[in-house]
């Protein structure tokens, strides 16, 4: 599979501040800090971990050190077949690039990059069509779990008005920051690194590593150059013509 190593380190770097700050271990960190367990398609992550996954937390601990770990998960991402996408693995609703997950009494909405062209999934040309199909799949959702009331969605994308615009504007108008998280092991952070292409966006990485710099442990939603919002309304809403 291809993971970029800067992605891989920027995730690594919060871990190894996290661990010079007293906060914890070093596979702690990677456990709770990093979304890399899932990006390797080594599963969710569980007690016990999956074997693969626990090699490389054995090892982070051994080492303790930025290069060794970042050279061996990149090292180790080469040798992984691109891994199933949950929704695929799962079978959650899909309609192109969202797909709605029930979790518990809640419909929650994801968004991924399936297009094949060099365009953007959020390119002004694919509006329309990204719209058609967020307003499809929650219909399809609807009518298999017609007890669930509530949608709701978690990224840094909702920052963007291309993106919050493909929304019913009831949903978005109550939009608050994510704030106070311990745990990070989804895109909704960490997605703001990379482009549609798998590169990295160099300059939000210089930015979180100066917050990171200088960071004494509050929370750490703040050291992301992007905030991650919060959304959440009735699922009626999307009955209103967009």
């Amino acid at each position: 599979m291809t993971l970029h190593p800067g992605f891989v380190r920027v995730q690594v770097d919060l871990v190894a501040r996290h661990v010079e700050l007293g906060r914890g271990g070093w596979s702690d960190g990677l456990d709770q800090l990093t979304n890399l367990q899932r990006r390797l398609g080594l599963g969710p992550p569980g007690d016990p971990p999956n074997e693969i996954w626990a090699g490389v937390l054995a090892a982070a601990d051994e080492t303790a050190a930025v290069d060794p770990v970042v050279d061996r998960i990149s090292a180790l991402a080469a040798t992984l077949p691109e891994p199933v996408p949950e929704h695929l693995l799962h079978r959650w609703p899909t309609c192109g690039a969202f797909s709605v997950q029930r979790d518990g009494d809640l419909a929650r909405t994801h968004f991924f990059s399936i297009d094949e062209d060099d365009l953007s999934p959020l390119h002004p040309s694919k509006l329309e069509q990204r719209r058609h199909e967020l307003h499809t799949v929650v219909a399809a959702f609807r009518d298999l779990h017609p007890d669930v009331r509530r949608i709701k969605g978690g990224s840094w994308l909702y920052t963007l008005d291309r993106y919050a615009g493909l929304f019913p504007a009831a949903h978005i108008a109550r939009a608050t920051r994510r704030r106070d998280r311990s745990v990070f092991r989804g895109m909704s952070h960490w997605g703001q690194f990379l482009d549609h292409r798998g590169g990295v966006h160099h300059d939000r990485i210089e930015v979180f590593r100066g917050r990171l710099a200088a960071w004494t442990g509050d929370d750490p939603c703040l050291l992301f150059p992007v905030p991650t919002l919060e959304v959440e309304s009735p699922i009626e809403v999307f009955d209103a013509p967009s």
